[in-house]
């Protein structure tokens, strides 16, 4: 009996310490590191999630928020929220996504997912500076980047476009009606414009062609001009503009032969 109950108090003894004294301990423990420094945030790790072929843009911005995380440097990993990390990566309109988590023993690693971009929105004193600003799948306007850093995406020219959020959104749509390749493919595009008279017009980059295409029906008219343009090929024909925007007919402005 004695024996017994000897077991018992030895039991509870050993599980004081394990859920008791060891907390306590390993919590003294992890105070004393915190308060010596051991947990102080020297760096913060940014992982950008894109396509490869548009992580060149956000290098500018991921700069910018180095600069704004310094503030956090030093500071205490163990007490720090992530909520201010939350609301400094909020407050950028290239980010679609964030995750943050703690790196023991000091650092945070930070998860991005940008926006894709579809459309470079520049003029040209800004591109004689070598400027552009990104306009994102949902037509918003990005900061200025270096034209170096720029993914290999159409101009989006004129001042409506950066005044109008509808007329970038009609754009948008305009690039979403052309084929993936071909003649009148998104990769042959060089620049979106528009004129209040004849609506959207867009020019291609292997040639001085300019192809009208009014304000709405975009792959309706874009597969119309593919034909025309296959037809003027075949007769060895070069043409200066291209009107797509009549009913049922399109016009053709051939280049003048020297």
């Amino acid at each position: 009996m004695i024996s017994e109950v000897m077991k018992n108090k030895r039991l509870l003894f050993n599980l004081f310490l394990i859920f008791i004294i060891a907390p306590m301990l390993v919590g003294y423990s992890m105070y004393t590191l915190d308060q010596n420094g051991f947990f102080q945030i020297q760096k913060i790790d940014i992982v950008l999630k894109t396509h490869a072929d548009q992580k060149s843009y956000a290098r500018e911005y991921i700069q910018r928020l180095d600069a704004q995380f310094q503030k956090f440097n030093g500071q205490s990993l163990w007490s720090f929220s992530l909520q201010n990390i939350s609301e400094v990566l909020r407050q950028q309109k290239w980010i679609k996504d964030f995750r943050i988590s703690r790196s023991w023993p000091s650092s945070l690693e930070v998860q991005i997912e940008a926006f894709e971009i579809s459309l470079l929105l520049t003029d040209s004193q800004k591109l004689n500076v070598g400027l552009m600003r990104p306009v994102t799948v949902d037509g918003d306007i990005l900061p200025e980047i270096d034209s170096r850093q720029a993914p290999s995406k159409a101009l989006l020219k004129g001042d409506i476009f950066l005044k109008n959020l509808e007329k970038r959104k009609q754009a948008i749509d305009l690039l979403k009606s052309l084929p993936a390749d071909g003649k009148m493919g998104v990769n042959s595009l060089s620049e979106i414009n528009y004129n209040p008279k004849e609506g959207f017009w867009i020019s291609m980059i292997q040639s001085d062609l300019k192809v009208k295409l009014g304000e709405d029906q975009f792959a309706m008219k874009s597969a119309r001009v593919s034909q025309v343009m296959d037809y003027l090929e075949k007769k060895n024909l070069k043409a200066r503009v291209i009107d797509a925007n009549l009913s049922k007919k399109v016009l053709v402005r051939l280049q003048q032969t020297p």
